[in-house]
């Protein structure tokens, strides 16, 4: 199981890989392995606790790509992660499990550049496990 987390000054997202699809021959269409996951969110008072989440290894790809120009330049949005200035970033989301069903948290917290040496490790490991979009190969 590999995980990445986000942290700020008064909370978190920390995304968990529970199974890969396809994994190391079956690339999806658009790039990566299929992944069933769980997320996490905790912003402030309000909290999402092991959230059915799917993705792909290469979305995690770029994310990682994208969060490490950000984060060396100090500028730069990524996702809804912006940093604004002196190493500050406002990191804002929501969360809908289901479509289907009208209950969405939004959720914004603060953190700093600081905060993102440790994600940016994590990522590092998940990026050198799966690939990049074309995935991995044996």
């Amino acid at each position: 199981m590999s995980e990445f987390k986000i942290a700020g000054k008064n909370g978190f997202i920390r995304i968990e890989i529970n199974e890969v699809f396809g994994f190391p021959t079956e690339t999806r269409f658009n790039g990566g392995y299929d992944v069933k996951g769980k997320v996490e969110i905790k912003s402030g008072n309000y909290y999402v606790n092991e959230g059915e989440l799917w993705f792909s290894t290469g979305q995690i790809f770029e994310f990682f790509i994208k969060l490490q120009k950000c984060y060396d330049k100090i500028d730069g949005n990524v996702i809804e992660l912006e940093f604004i200035k002196l190493g500050q970033i406002q990191i804002q989301g929501y969360f809908q499990e289901f479509p289907s069903i009208e209950n969405i948290l939004e959720f914004e917290f603060e953190s700093d550049q600081s905060y993102l040496a440790s994600t940016l490790v994590e990522l590092k490991k998940i990026v050198d496990c799966y690939g990049d979009l074309k995935g991995i190969k044996e």
